[in-house]
């Protein structure tokens, strides 16, 4: 399956977001990615991007942007949308048969593979971004339903203290598809900002 075009729906979904972002007011607010406020949530979304995309290129992701390090400068908005098109660029002129190495996936996977995985974060981070500014996040079921498919494959050594992922958070069976995401993400959907 080729996940580039839903993977720039969630960063087209994401920006919308990222553009209701008021620097003075939110940047320093909690998230769901408990420690990370806003700020630090931003800046692990914009070197994800620059990271995925130089292994999608064949770089060195070290030299694109160290991890959780990327700058925001004085709009962070507009540093979010530089470096999703520049994603996309390079997700777009990879083979899905690339064999990629990004250090904090830890194994050789293919570009397809990666493609995917960055889809599922960035869905369940558009909506950590938005519910810790208090804006609407409200990705099509088809969307959150495709990312939850990708994430079962989460392995419960990345749902330990300091991994990648919380432990999954039950959710009711009426629970619709963004909020089921949410909970095998590690997130509670009722999260609110203090």
């Amino acid at each position: 399956m080729d996940f580039r075009p839903y993977n720039r729906r969630a960063l087209d979904l994401n920006q919308q977001v990222v553009d209701q972002l008021l620097a003075a007011e939110h940047l320093d607010l909690p998230t769901p990615c408990a420690p990370w406020t806003v700020r630090e949530l931003l800046s692990h979304m914009v070197s994800q991007h620059l990271r995925f995309g130089a292994v999608a290129r064949g770089e060195d992701p070290e030299l694109a942007c160290p991890l959780d390090k990327a700058e925001l400068g004085n709009d962070p908005a507009a540093a979010f949308r530089s470096a999703a098109e520049l994603l996309t660029e390079s997700f777009a002129s990879g083979a899905d048969d690339l064999v990629t190495q990004l250090p904090e996936i830890g194994r050789p996977i293919p570009l397809s593979a990666l493609i995917s995985f960055h889809f599922f974060d960035f869905v369940v981070h558009g909506w950590d971004l938005a519910v810790s500014i208090g804006v609407p996040f409200a990705p099509p079921a088809e969307l959150s339903a495709l990312a939850y498919q990708v994430g079962k494959v989460i392995p419960d050594s990345s749902r330990v203290p300091g991994a990648s992922f919380a432990p999954v958070v039950e959710v009711g069976a009426d629970a619709d598809e963004l909020d089921r995401l949410l909970g095998l993400a590690g997130r509670d959907p009722g999260w609110q900002a203090g």
